[in-house]
């Protein structure tokens, strides 16, 4: 039995509660417990504690199963279940979501058809912007919250919208564009024949699991198709603005040819799985993935958009998105992921679905609003990394810096919450935002997927992904393996084979013939790197979770407690006085300096 010691109580506890006071409160009412975790038990760390912390608590959680039970209820009936208890049964992966107290959750996971049980976390629609690992475990109070107020069961989305208008659209010429992302990546010139034969995604419908989007945009009406699949939404629009603005970079084109996407005559098929808030869980994401794997054939569905990421780190061994999304590569869908906005942290790539090694993971690429190569670099919020199983990511880059695209109306009569946040990036005509980031990295790809499919319809999930890594160029001091986006070059390439891909970890050897190094073989999980490297001596327990990084090094005594948090910069340096509400939260650093103007937004990312 390999056993760890987790010295992580009192902010964690604070999360698993749904504690509202803050950390330094949370760590004087409750006292620093030594906890034993165990990376044999099925079970999720953060479970696992809240297990022996707070064993009454009701949390919710996504159980993954063997096989889908014969019988009704979770598992046929142990702990209960039924359609009154909110319990939910997903296929595209054998999962169910549940709530249940933390102390019954290791009876759970001793039943033989349990895979493993993780939080139904929070999904944060702008991979990034709330932190990493910190951000993530503080953020995991909203998933677990939804398990003490109840909810759960599907909605029943009916598809509104239709693809008429998108055999007749004319791609805009270049000499329109107001922007330069088509002719950074290539696009232009397959609308235009200068890649070989002229063609813009016809024929080719994407998903795009985000917060909706707006069918009434002129730049988008007449080939969208969209449902709703959050149980909190109660349509499919979008008023939060997020989904709109990546379905416009896929395939939008405005009226007055300023602005396109990268293939305009793609379909798109809209899955909401956010509220109007951008809020979502982990199991809305699984219901939407659900969604497109029983749909995907009705709407010809060959490539799906995932410009989000999961709060709360896994490995791709036991991340429930990651396995979906693996199903759904396998069934012959593309699926194109960001990889998050957290630069080069150590955690930046831990996070589902772009730290799965199959996926394309899409990082940010700063072309400088210019069409010359000379000035790009990459995006310096753009997460790369290597993953907790040692897969480096990202795969590809691709424009993701100032991006100008389709601006949602909103919804319920309130204009689109990005639209008022970010008020001053509003085009002249109203109909158009600027945003930064991997959301906007992603649907590039994506974009270009439709364009391969268009003129290759045969080509694998595999295949795509080769191609599009194999011809894409090199950038002004490049970091790593991951170049940029070239659409031309991929167009022009010798398709491949009808060879699988084979992803190796960091410093592995591959692995012998007729084997399967990925996830989900239908018999077992993959477990090589995660268990051995990270959750047991390297990451988690001695190095990272416990002593050095969050315990001693960075979480209690020298820098969040004593040095940063309490006294030193979070309660009188920094926090209050002189950092975060003076002289640089409010003010000078995040909000005009780094966050909104300087930074994050204006000057060095947007």
């Amino acid at each position: 039995m390999q056993k760890a010691r987790l010295i992580f109580a009192p902010i964690l506890a604070s999360v698993l509660l749904g504690s509202t006071i803050g950390p330094a409160a949370a760590a004087s009412s409750l006292p620093l417990t030594s906890l034993v975790l165990n990376s044999n038990l099925k079970i999720h760390p953060l479970l696992q504690y809240g297990a022996q912390a707070s064993p009454d608590t009701v949390v919710r959680v996504i159980v993954q199963q063997v096989r889908v039970p014969s019988s009704g209820g979770l598992l046929g009936g142990l702990l209960g279940g039924g359609s009154n208890t909110g319990d939910e049964q997903f296929t595209v992966i054998p999962a169910v979501v549940k709530s249940v107290k933390l102390g019954q959750i290791a009876a759970l996971a001793l039943d033989p058809n349990v895979r493993y049980i993780s939080p139904d976390g929070p999904v944060q629609v702008i991979p990034g912007r709330n932190g990493g690992l910190v951000g993530g475990v503080l953020g995991l109070v909203g998933g677990l919250l939804d398990g003490l107020l109840g909810g759960g069961g599907a909605p029943q989305p009916t598809p509104s919208g239709n693809f008429s208008a998108s055999s007749s659209r004319t791609p805009v010429g270049s000499s329109s564009l107001s922007t330069t992302y088509p002719f950074d990546t290539g696009a232009q010139s397959a609308w235009s024949g200068t890649a070989g034969p002229a063609d813009a995604g016809q024929g080719v419908a994407v998903a795009v699991l985000d917060s909706g989007v707006d069918l009434a945009s002129p730049d988008l009406a007449g080939h969208v198709v969209a449902v709703n699949v959050n149980v909190s939404a109660k349509a499919s629009n979008d008023g939060f603005g997020h989904g709109t603005h990546v379905a416009g970079v896929i395939g939008g084109q405005g009226p007055t040819g300023l602005y396109a996407g990268i293939a305009p005559r793609t379909d798109i098929v809209s899955v909401k799985i956010s509220d109007d808030a951008g809020q979502a869980s982990e199991s809305d994401v699984l219901r939407g993935l659900q969604w497109v794997s029983t749909h995907r054939s009705n709407y010809n569905i060959r490539a799906i958009n995932l410009s989000f990421s999961t709060s709360v780190p896994a490995s791709y061994a036991t991340s429930p998105i990651d396995a979906a999304v693996e199903s759904l590569w396998h069934q012959g869908v593309t699926v194109v992921a960001s990889s998050g906005n957290l630069g080069a942290a150590e955690d930046a790539v831990w996070y589902a679905p772009g730290n799965d090694p199959l996926v394309i993971t899409v990082g940010c690429l700063d072309e400088n609003q210019t069409v010359a190569p000379g000035d790009d670099s990459l995006c310096p919020i753009s997460s790369r990394g290597i993953t907790e199983d040692g897969f480096t990511k990202p795969d590809l880059l691709a424009p993701g810096r100032k991006i100008v695209s389709t601006l949602s109306s909103g919804a319920n009569g309130h204009p689109a919450v990005l639209a008022t946040e970010f008020s001053d990036r509003v085009t002249a005509d109203g109909h158009h935002i600027r945003l930064s980031g991997t959301s906007m990295s992603a649907p590039m790809v994506t974009g270009a997927v439709a364009l391969l499919l268009a003129r290759h319809p045969t080509l694998t999930p595999d295949q795509i992904k080769h191609v599009l890594v194999s011809t894409a160029s090199t950038y002004p001091g490049q970091v790593d393996k991951a170049g940029e986006l070239n659409i031309v070059a991929a167009l022009q390439a010798n398709m491949p084979g009808g060879s699988t891909q084979s992803p190796l970890a960091v410093d592995a050897t591959a692995a012998p013939a007729g084997s399967s190094t990925l996830l989900y073989d239908g018999n077992r999980w993959a477990t090589s790197y995660w268990t051995n490297g990270h959750w047991d001596n390297g990451h988690w327990d001695n190095g990272h979770w416990d002593a050095n990084y969050w315990d001693n090094g960075h979480w209690d005594a020298n820098y969040w407690d004593n040095g940063h948090w309490d006294n030193g910069n979070w309660d009188n340096g920094h926090w209050d006085n002189g950092h975060w509400d003076n002289g640089h939260w409010d003010s000078s650093t995040w909000n005009n300096g780094h966050w909104d103007n300087g930074h994050w937004d204006s000057s060095t990312y947007d």
